[in-house]
């Protein structure tokens, strides 16, 4: 892993990262990773795998085998399992996207299985992620944007530290139609340190 970054230091190389916390590993999908995810998807569940990942068993093996992903240092997507550790199941997933490397600053999203909402697993992958990003994945600045009438997604925000930013009024398209979203950062410089 790389060290801490500071303003104009260049962009190096890591190897994907395996990030621990209280209650979960979160880390990049494999093509190990089948009958962990087939279980996601055979319970009604692919919500909680990537964006892209696909909803039916059948593409999972070749989705998890994929070596095209475009590297997150190359713009692609840094996708995270949220693996409980106790239970060696994926509860959900967390991603890093957009990255933009001459701000140093990333974008950030997270969904949870229903089953497994309200228990507080989002705003420690969150919080672990962010933690990483902010300090050995060379980053100064995390984001995210959240419906405003999402109160629980919302909370996580808060939760693991993220500060409001404002509202991008109409901003986001659900099946529902637009809603306005907030949007949350955390810098690396505000991260607790104690």
């Amino acid at each position: 892993m790389m060290g801490r970054m500071h303003p104009g230091d260049t962009v190096g190389t890591f190897s994907s990262p395996v990030i621990r916390s209280a209650r979960l590993v979160l880390r990049p999908y494999g093509p190990g990773d089948e009958a962990l995810a087939l279980e996601v998807v055979v319970s009604g569940e692919p919500e909680a795998l990537p964006p892209g990942a696909p909803a039916e068993p059948g593409p999972l093996g070749e989705w998890l085998r994929a070596d095209d992903r475009r590297s997150w240092r190359d713009g692609g997507a840094l996708h995270f399992m949220m693996l409980d550790s106790g239970r060696n199941k994926i509860v959900g997933s967390i991603g890093a996207f957009h990255p933009d490397w001459e701000v140093r600053s990333t974008e950030l999203g997270y969904g949870v299985r229903s089953d497994e909402r309200g228990q507080g697993f989002a705003s420690e992958a969150l919080a672990a992620v962010s933690r990483w990003l902010l300090t050995d994945g060379g980053l100064q600045r995390a984001w995210l944007t959240a419906n405003t009438d999402n109160l629980a997604s919302v909370r996580v925000a808060e939760k693991a530290g993220f500060q409001r930013e404002g509202t991008l009024r109409r901003a986001g398209l659900e099946d529902d139609g637009l809603h306005d979203q907030a949007v949350f950062s955390l810098l690396d410089d505000e991260l607790d340190r104690g």
